[in-house]
């Protein structure tokens, strides 16, 4: 064995690091099962109220970002331990960004549509005027 690779077997802090990759692989577990019990109560309060639980849904993106957190360790990305290292992610409490596509009906109209619409409204306008002039135009 090279003197390099001895330095690196014998070095306390990659076995340390070890220690901790094995700790947070279990926190990933774990953290899968509360991600999996918190898809199923976002369900069933969908389900009953209509809409998602706006606590959940902030609850699911700090966990989202704890597993981001996780890998990134895990796979030596960076040096950061996550929570219980450090703080729990904590996103601002802000309307998820992928609203647009909630899956429920607008209640407005296209902006196009309601350009042709104008449009239409206006043409059906302007000929209705059109008759009413010729209706009163004294007949010979």
């Amino acid at each position: 064995m090279s003197g390099k690779i001895k330095d690196n077997i014998t070095r306390c802090g990659i076995w340390l690091r070890l220690l901790f990759m094995i700790i947070l692989g279990m926190a990933y577990v774990v953290a899968e099962a509360v991600a999996f019990a918190v898809v199923v109560f976002q369900f069933v309060a969908s389900l009953f109220t209509g809409k998602p639980n706006d606590n959940l849904a902030r609850f699911g993106r700090n966990l989202a970002r704890y597993f981001q957190q996780i890998v990134a360790y895990l796979t030596f990305a960076t040096e950061e331990k996550p929570f219980p290292f450090m703080a729990w992610p904590d996103e601002p409490h802000d309307e998820p960004a992928a609203e647009e596509d909630s899956g429920q009906p607008d209640d407005k109209p296209e902006k196009a549509g309601d350009d042709e619409a104008g449009d239409a409204k206006l043409a059906d306008d302007t000929a209705d005027a059109d008759n009413a002039e010729e209706a009163d135009k004294p007949k010979d």
